[in-house]
């Protein structure tokens, strides 16, 4: 039988869900290849500019982006995000086929693809509840294709790339061309949805209407805490994942190949996917506070292991406890953003919050490249273990809103 989730997938929330499952692929694998390139290229110092490249485009294209998605067809922008993927996917083909590509090519490239990154997400987000017609499939609609994402975007992605770099860097990047086909071709078979703002775009009140996503969301008390924390909490985990990336591939470190090193990033997906059904039972049981507070005791344990161990059972375990504390988060923010937010305003909201909590990433990648040249991996692990820690005490003492994440609650 059927669930409701599942019959309404039946329509455009499922082709929906398909070019989620082939844009994740890609991202998965692009999320291994790119650093791995970078660190065999330029060294630690290239693994920080390849996160700080992937995550610098939401500090500075989410506004214009935002207001695309509430003024355009937001299957139409995903349509246009998916050709320029392909392109920049297979000019870095090419460039690794010709056996000579430039040292700091691959974060110019990270960067491209982080700024498709940003206006895929943003239209995706915002496009879900135009397909969703019910508020109350909001969560599990979003937990679906979370979960969709986390296979694809963080199990069978990272193992496809990690298994392709043991043949060649050039055969890697080719097949990644050729998955970047493949989400276009998925993409293309979306179906047209309306632009949900009657008026045209013009380039001098694209900022100027963009900051209503910032307005919305300083208004929202809810939705102000949210992108506070997330903000602080993004930042605190590309510290951490930074620097075990880095550490996970040195020779000093856990000394991981390519291939081993996506089986790491495997199991952080592992746990997203067992966790599915937790998270949608401890976000309908109870108040917010509890689950945001919750979610991050999960990120301690996560971030502590590595600084107090190298065994990789260790740190298969917390990495598993990691996917299931982050899909928790993610869920939260996501919903919350959702069902507070009108339809044609939430293109702009969407992008003030990745805004907001994007930056924490590209600033956390950034302090990571600099901890890194004066601080011991295990020292910088435990740093960021106790900085989520804070976060986590000043939400059981500070934040008193008992609301449940349900439609017609706030």
């Amino acid at each position: 039988m059927r669930s409701s989730v599942e019959r309404e997938a039946l329509g455009p929330i499922k082709v929906l869900r398909r070019t989620s499952t082939a844009s994740s692929l890609e991202d998965g694998a692009f999320t291994l290849v790119l650093p791995v390139l970078a660190q065999q290229s330029t060294g630690n110092f290239g693994v920080a500019a390849v996160f700080v490249a992937v995550t610098a485009p939401w500090a500075l294209a989410s506004l214009p982006i935002g207001y695309l998605a509430d003024h355009m067809s937001r299957a139409r922008l995903l349509k246009i995000v998916a050709f320029v993927r392909t392109g920049l996917a297979a000019l870095l083909a090419a460039l690794y086929l010709s056996g000579n590509p430039l040292p700091g090519f691959v974060p110019a490239v990270a960067f491209g693809l982080g700024s498709c990154a940003v206006a895929s997400e943003i239209a995706r987000q915002a496009l879900v509840p135009q397909l969703v017609t019910d508020p109350g499939h909001l969560v599990p609609a979003n937990t679906e294709i979370a979960k969709v994402s986390q296979l694809y975007g963080g199990f069978v992605g990272p193992l496809l790339g990690g298994w392709l770099l043991t043949l060649s860097q050039s055969v890697a990047t080719l097949a990644l061309a050729a998955f970047a086909a493949v989400t276009l071709i998925v993409t293309l078979r979306l179906p047209h949805t309306p632009a949900l703002r009657d008026e045209p775009m013009r380039v001098r009140t694209m900022v100027t209407v963009g900051l209503d996503g910032f307005r919305h969301i300083r208004r929202h008390r809810t939705l102000m805490t949210l992108a506070s924390l997330s903000f602080t909490v993004s930042a605190v985990w590309y510290v951490w994942q930074t620097a075990f990336t880095a550490f996970a591939l040195a020779d000093d470190g856990l000394g991981a190949s390519s291939l081993t090193y996506s089986l790491l990033l495997l199991a952080g997906t592992a746990g997203a996917l067992v966790g599915t059904e937790l998270v949608q039972h401890i976000t309908r049981k109870y108040p917010l506070r509890t689950v945001l507070w919750t979610s991050l005791a999960g990120w301690v344990v996560w971030f502590a292991v590595p600084a107090l161990t190298s065994s990789w059972a260790a740190v298969f375990g917390c990495l598993v406890l990691g996917g299931v504390a982050g899909l928790l988060w993610n869920t939260v923010s996501i919903t919350a953003r959702q069902l507070v937010t009108t339809g044609e305003l939430l293109g702009r909201t969407t992008a003030a919050y990745r805004m907001v909590t994007r930056t924490g990433r590209a600033i956390g990648a950034a302090v990571a490249g600099l901890l890194m040249t004066h601080m011991s991996w295990q020292h910088i692990f435990a740093l960021c273990a106790a900085a989520i820690a804070a976060v986590a005490v000043g939400i059981i003492v500070l934040y008193r809103d008992r609301s449940m994440l349900e439609p017609g609650v706030r």
